[in-house]
């Protein structure tokens, strides 16, 4: 049995899909099996494509989605739809449905309507299932059985969306932190650096937030965004390692040798 592997992600810089998604193909996870994810959900409409970058002088993996013409919007049940009938292993299924169900659940909180009456915009569009889809593939393929993260970095003044310019935080950001216990701050920087699909990804991956936890690191990468700032190096790193108490059984099995099978 394979040791199971822990990620700690650091958004001290924020956090969006595509940056999730370029730290963890940087960390190891094969852009094929990501591409295969995507194509099943959508097929032949996203191609993913990736490629390596500097932020600050900081290498890191930066992804591109080729998507074709779509509908303006998806609902909810259009998108639940898709990721029912995809061939997907049902982990990856299974988180992300859960990813968009945070979401759906956050735009109507934050448009005062049903959840089923949601029309997804910017998190429907191709790009974004390619995100999400993404992102939950790679975590499969890398093992990741648990996830930590920092505080949430939101960024402030105001950004464009399909409802006009909107303030940052955006509602949507703000819904789907509130109650789930995970920390935030502003960061100061007058741009948006937490996107609803990044942090409703973070909510879906991870169940603690602060400090790397004590890990024996096996492997580390850097997504990049798109803004290539001067001061702030705008990337997610993951470190994924495995926890001393994982560690243990191995350890000890191989002290005292495998057990003697019956004859």
């Amino acid at each position: 049995m394979n040791t199971p592997v822990s990620a700690w992600f650091d958004c001290s810089s924020g956090v969006a899909g595509d940056m999730l998604l370029g730290a963890l193909l940087d960390a190891g996870a094969t852009l094929d099996t990501v591409g295969r994810a995507v194509d099943a959900v959508a097929p032949g409409s996203i191609r993913v494509r990736a490629e390596q970058v500097r932020r600050c002088g900081l290498s890191a993996t930066q992804v591109h989605v080729d998507a074709d013409p779509g509908p303006p919007h998806r609902t909810w049940h259009a998108i639940r739809t898709m990721l029912a009938r995809a061939a997907l292993p049902e982990a990856v299924r299974e988180r992300a449905h859960s990813v968009f169900l945070r979401l759906a659940r956050a735009e109507a909180a934050a448009h005062g309507i049903a959840v089923d009456d949601v029309h997804f915009h910017e998190v429907g569009a191709l790009d974004a299932i390619a995100d999400v889809v993404g992102v939950c593939a790679a975590v499969h393929e890398l093992g990741i059985t648990d996830a930590a993260a920092t505080p949430v970095t939101l960024g402030s003044g105001r950004a464009r969306s399909a409802h006009g310019r909107i303030p940052v935080p955006a509602p949507a950001v703000l819904r789907l932190l509130t109650g789930s216990g995970a920390p935030a701050r502003s960061g100061g920087l007058p741009y948006e650096m937490a996107t609803p699909t990044g942090v409703a990804l973070l909510l879906t991956l991870c169940g603690e937030w602060g400090g790397m936890p004590e890990l024996r690191l096996v492997a580390t990468g850097a997504g990049a965004g798109t803004r290539d700032l001067e001061d702030v190096p705008n990337v997610v790193r993951v470190v994924l390692g495995t926890t001393p108490r994982a560690d243990a059984p191995a350890v000890a099995q191989a002290v005292v040798g495998p057990r003697a099978r019956p004859g």
